[in-house]
This record gives C-alpha cells, sequence and structure tokens, in this order.
C-alpha cells in the first residue's frame, strides 16, 4: 500500500482534529479539500476511516485504528513535522506571497510588499512558484496569495484584478526632455516587447502598441530583454517595450521611460476562498488601494 504525503498527513490531521473544520484550519486548507482527501483515501483503501455525527465531529473506525497503527513510524514523523508548524504558528503567523521570479522583480510587487510589511498580524514569506505550479501551490497551502498574470481559474478560487502591470520604454541611456515616451516615438526605431506572460496576450499587447502609431514590433523573451540590457545592446534593436524591473539600477547602461499609452499586463492576485486566514479579502483591498495611490513604487523584496 502506497500513501501520498498530502494523504498521510490529512489522514494524521484529521485523526488528531476530530474534525473536518479543525482540520482544515490545521492544514491551512479548505474544509471541501479536507473531505476530499478523506474519501479518495477510503476508495484507495476500500474501507471506511471516519463515521461524521450530526456535530461534525470525525470518529474513527476500526480501520483507521488499525491504519494509525501499521503507519505509526511515519504518522510519528508526520507528528513532529506538525509540532515543528504548530510552534511555528505560535510565535506569529506567516503570510505567504508566491509568483514567479519576473513578477518578484517589479515596482509593483516592491509596492504590494513594502505596503504589507508592517503589518502586525502576520509575517511576509516568498514562494516561487511558476504559471503551471499556482492551483497546486495554493491547494497544497505552499502559499496563501498567489499573484500571476494569467490568472488562476478554479471554483475553489477567489481571483481579484489588480492594476495592470505598466509598461515601459528602455533604451540605451541617453538624456531625455520628455516624461514619457509616445507611442509614436517607437515607430522610427527597431523595437521589441519583452513577453511577461502567454503568446496571445503578448501580441494583443503588441498590436495595441502597434495600432496606436508604434510601426512594426516584434515579441522577445524576458531572458533576451535583460540579456540586451545588460550585456548586449546592439544596433539592431533600439528599445524594448517592457515591464521595468525593480532592480533596474543594476542595469546603468539603460533609461526607462513610460510608455504614454494605457496598455500593459494584467495582474490577478488568487487564494482558496475557505481560507483560514479570515482577512484576506481586506488585504487584497490594501493592495489594490495602495497600486492606485500615484506615490513611488516601492523597493524589490527578497525572496526566501
Amino acid at each position: 500500500m502506497h500513501l501520498e504525503p498530502l494523504q498521510l498527513r490529512a489522514f494524521n490531521t484529521l485523526l488528531n482534529e476530530g474534525s473536518v473544520t479543525r482540520a482544515s484550519l490545521e492544514l491551512r486548507t479548505s474544509p471541501s479539500n479536507v473531505r476530499r482527501i478523506w474519501q479518495n483515501l477510503e476508495e484507495e483503501l476500500g474501507e471506511k476511516l471516519f463515521n461524521a455525527n450530526e456535530h461534525g465531529e470525525t470518529i474513527p473506525t476500526c480501520a483507521a485504528r488499525a491504519l494509525d497503527r501499521e503507519m505509526s513510524s511515519l504518522l510519528e514523523e508526520v507528528r513532529r513535522f506538525e509540532a515543528s508548524v504548530r510552534r511555528i504558528h505560535r510565535s506569529g503567523r506567516t503570510l505567504r506571497l508566491g509568483a514567479n521570479r519576473n513578477v518578484f522583480n517589479t515596482n509593483h510587487f516592491g509596492k504590494l510588499f513594502n505596503t504589507l510589511r508592517h503589518d502586525e498580524r502576520f509575517r511576509i514569506s516568498f514562494v516561487e512558484v511558476n504559471a503551471e505550479e499556482g492551483r497546486a501551490a495554493l491547494e497544497a497551502g505552499a502559499c496563501d496569495l498567489l499573484f500571476s498574470v494569467d490568472g488562476t481559474p478554479g471554483r475553489r478560487f477567489d481571483s481579484r484584478d489588480l492594476p495592470h502591470l505598466p509598461l515601459d520604454v528602455a533604451y540605451e541611456r541617453r538624456p531625455s526632455t520628455e516624461p514619457r515616451v509616445a507611442p509614436t516615438e517607437l515607430a522610427d526605431l527597431q523595437w521589441s516587447l519583452a513577453t511577461f506572460a502567454k503568446t496571445s496576450l503578448a501580441l494583443d499587447t503588441l498590436k495595441k502598441i502597434e495600432n496606436s502609431g508604434g510601426g512594426s514590433g516584434r515579441l522577445c523573451s524576458q531572458h533576451q530583454f535583460l540579456s540586451w540590457a545588460e550585456d548586449s545592446l546592439d544596433d539592431e534593436t533600439e528599445a524594448m517595450v517592457c515591464i521595468r524591473p525593480a532592480s533596474f539600477s543594476r542595469l546603468p547602461r539603460v533609461s526607462f521611460l513610460p510608455l504614454d499609452l494605457n496598455v500593459g499586463y494584467p495582474l490577478c492576485v488568487s487564494y482558496l476562498r475557505q481560507h483560514p486566514y479570515e482577512f484576506l479579502p481586506s488585504i487584497v483591498d490594501q493592495m489594490n488601494r495602495a497600486l492606485n495611490d500615484p506615490s513611488p513604487h516601492g523597493s524589490r523584496p527578497g525572496l526566501s
């Protein structure tokens, strides 16, 4: 018999806590997710493990007690792990922000971090999550809030739109008297748009710039943009339309000016609807207000 670590952890927690609700709080996931793991485990074993009474308490069956005895050594490891988690929780709650590295390295995210860093209800940590891992990370409790460009669809999630990630124009450092770059100024340049989302969204953004008088551009990857800015400014590419990296100070050969066009990449934040942190919706409202504030952007947070 092979049990996944998540199944073993959920079984152990349900056994110790005696209710789906308390188990979900301990596991930092939704009650429906705990029930789903419980039901899948029963189907896999072919045995009923718990009976639920009218008060919502889960009563372990003989099969559950037998499984507890058979898995005693593994369960002991789980219990030690849970004890360490409880010690961490007693010393203060942690709000884990998940995103990919490109999103972390934006002024938008720096401003979000500076908005939340002094909140006494929690400490902040950062979890690097690739786009394709977003749903799994939220369901497993690896992160509490997930920031993404493409969104995280699913019935178990609440997803809220935040202000768009604005576009800048990067070019070889030179004096400029204009505070912003009009799209028409790109028409006479060889320029590229650094992709920050799936190709279809990037192409749509490219078309909007071109249709606003920007001439003809092409797509390049985020890696190609950073390589161009750091190492190999060349005559073929005279400008890059991009999301300005928060760490742009390490790009001394490049100047950034905002693109004077109401276009950018969408930013979305998602979380479990039945998350044990009841303050998440108010946190999202707070972040929305911060990003709509015209004051200067925050600094780049470090990854941990």
